[in-house]
């Protein structure tokens, strides 16, 4: 063999050899371990409910992203054997549009932030609380507390179907909204009272959110009217909320939407009917609807 051959083949024995030995001594992580997060929101006069449902978390060390995931999570972070504080942010996460399989970041808040002495084969435990970024833009806020309702702009076709508030179920505070269906009155179909323009940069498609709480028997739509000021008018269906026993939490991100709209104003509609043949009322109830936005 030629001289060269074989101290190439000494070379490769040499790394493969190296190879084999780190690779049967990992390196061994810390671990971070969010259990669960808090929000509280500052002043309800202006920020509306504290309720939330945030499903999951991304973490990120040393500005890292290490990552997401449902709650209770533990993730593994590499670090090194010498180095004594690591910076640890963690982001709260919803389900976009209330899919599972769709997380995403909550815009809206700030990450919580700590320096932690991780150590190998440890684990460190944190239970983030947030607040709104100051920031943050809360165009409606609507727990049916005050005199009248947001969504007092009725469309369909049935004069005795609306939106009215209501003590019989409430989620919080004295009252709740409800969808007014029954068999004289087979759909409801209302809009915000007042349009909304200015949500976003024509040039930036910054974050703008619809969230509320729901209760249920029959499946609701949720959409925008996109209003232009030539005189259409086009009718933009966001998703829905399926049928649930008891009050819910949902996120709608509107940012694309609105960025690919590119209309002068806004209104938020919700929309429901009777399904089933020999139903004769529905109860669909709401609370805490927000409308935000940077």
């Amino acid at each position: 063999m030629p001289k060269l051959n074989i101290i190439l083949a000494t070379i490769f024995l040499v790394i493969t050899f190296q190879s084999c030995i780190k690779d049967k001594n990992p390196d061994i992580p810390g671990y971070i371990s969010v259990p669960s997060i808090s929000f509280l929101a500052v002043d309800s006069a202006l920020e509306g409910s504290s309720s939330h449902r945030f499903t999951n978390a991304w973490v990120s060390v040393d500005g890292q992203l290490i990552g997401a995931n449902n709650f209770p999570l533990i993730l593994p972070a590499i670090i090194s054997d010498t180095a004594s504080i690591q910076r640890v942010r963690v982001f709260a996460g919803i389900d976009n549009n209330g899919i599972s399989s769709n997380k995403a970041i909550y815009p809206f808040f700030d990450p919580y932030e700590k320096l932690v002495n991780m150590r190998q084969g440890e684990i460190d435990t944190l239970y983030p609380v947030f607040s709104y970024n100051s920031d943050v833009k809360f165009i409606i806020i609507d727990d049916f507390e005050a005199p009248g309702v947001v969504f007092g702009n009725d469309i369909d076709l049935f004069p005795d179907s609306d939106i009215q508030k209501q003590t019989v179920e409430v989620f919080e505070g004295l009252y709740s909204g409800q969808l007014v269906i029954d068999s004289l009155n087979p759909e409801c179909y209302v809009s915000t009272t007042f349009r909304y323009s200015n949500l976003q940069s024509p040039t930036v498609a910054s974050p703008v959110y619809l969230e509320l709480n729901y209760k249920t028997n029959v499946p609701i739509t949720v959409g925008l009217i996109a209003h232009r000021n030539i005189g259409s008018d086009e009718v933009f269906i966001k998703g829905g909320m399926n049928t649930i026993e008891g009050w819910n939490k949902i996120y709608f991100e509107l940012t694309g939407d609105i960025y690919e709209l590119n209309a002068d104003s806004y209104s938020v509609f919700l929309r429901a009917s009777l399904t089933g043949r020999g139903q004769t009322e529905a109860k669909i109830y709401i609370d805490n609807i927000k409308l935000l936005h940077f």
